[in-house]
């Protein structure tokens, strides 16, 4: 070969080259710059934030959160199917998580430290969804207008004496879809009605949000309503003497439904590894007591309740059958519309 030829050829190697290594270097620099577990969130609005960004400062572990309601997070996960990029799906609402189970879009996750985190009553027995927080779904009173024991029950919200005087959250909500179906599971389609009848004849002022519930019944706009438990806890915990308290339903009987938010390994996580690594995260002591922070009650048996709201772990509590209620989800959506809850 001349060397004229190898002349002419050295700029078409080095521009080959200078290819492959420009190549590489974008490759790595977008592989560094992917998150190391991606967390499908629906506790997006709760301050969750300062335990991720905790768990990332520990463990060098980057965690991408995208946020979106339970409803929207599973049809989310439908629809992406073995494409998803989520490896974790966190709710507000255990029947939304149940049917992501169901429809296969969660892996059982079981480690030693998860079972030891959280109490057998606040997990799926074999490891597709584990408890994060439980709330009490319960009516709520003005404590200037209605005494103390003069609501004991969700029957008592249909009362006649608080007609006009009600007020309720959105049927879109799940807290109160799962409200429902829980109902319909527990007591049938009939009395689910009925009692759902009841409220509607009260015509119930609805409103956007639990926190709305709540500063109307304290600005004197309606005397009850219905609310998760930790909404009225964090206003008492700025303000002692805040003006509405709890009216904790059926305590002879059945008790106060309560749900749980909860977490689940997506099905075929890309980064299963550190998926369950923050799965124990959020279930042990330290963002447990975030959890806590928010009024709410942890899953975790060895964290208790903030101290403003410290007896409140002992009220008597129905929790969600979630397989039924579950099931019951799209009946519970078209029985509300069928009653003209708006």
């Amino acid at each position: 070969m001349s060397p004229s030829k190898i002349t002419r050829r050295w700029p078409l190697a080095l521009a080959a080259l200078l290819a492959v290594i420009v190549g590489l270097i974008v490759a790595t620099l977008a592989l560094s710059g992917s998150p190391d577990v991606v967390v499908y969130n629906g506790r997006s609005h709760y301050g969750d934030e300062a335990a991720f960004a905790r768990f990332e400062q520990e463990t060098g572990l980057d965690v991408e959160l995208r946020g979106g309601t339970a409803p929207e997070l599973y049809e989310r996960l439908r629809q992406e199917g073995d494409e998803t990029p989520a490896d974790l799906l966190v709710t507000t609402d255990l029947a939304n998580l149940w049917r992501a189970e169901q429809a296969g879009l969660l892996e059982p996750a079981t480690t030693r430290t998860l079972e030891a985190q959280v109490g057998p009553e606040y997990r799926d027995p074999a490891g597709a969804w584990w408890g994060l927080s439980t709330r009490i779904r319960t009516p709520v009173r003005s404590t200037e207008r209605v005494p103390e024991g003069a609501v004991t029950s969700y029957a008592d919200l249909g009362d006649p004496r608080f007609g006009g005087r009600l007020c309720l959250r959105t049927s879109n909500n799940e807290y109160n879809q799962s409200l429902v179906a829980d109902r319909i599971a527990k007591h049938g389609e009939a009395a689910t009605k009925n009692l759902l009848q009841s409220w509607m004849d009260n015509d119930p002022d609805v409103l956007g949000s639990d926190v709305d519930v709540i500063e109307a019944i304290a600005a004197g706009r309606c005397d009850v309503g219905l609310v998760n438990h930790y909404y009225l806890g964090r206003e008492l915990a700025e303000d002692p003497d805040f003006p509405v308290a709890p009216a904790w339903p059926d305590q002879d009987g059945a008790g106060a439904h309560t749900n749980l938010s909860g977490v689940g390994l997506v099905a075929g996580a890309e980064h299963r590894e550190a998926a369950v690594r923050l799965m124990e995260y959020l279930t042990g002591p330290e963002a447990q007591r975030e959890i806590v922070a928010n009024s709410e009650l942890a899953a975790n048996p060895d964290v208790p309740p903030a101290a403003h709201i410290a007896e409140w772990r002992d009220v008597t509590v129905d929790p969600i059958d979630v397989e039924n209620a579950g099931e019951r989800l799209d009946d519970a959506v078209a029985l509300m519309q069928q009653v003209g809850w708006k």
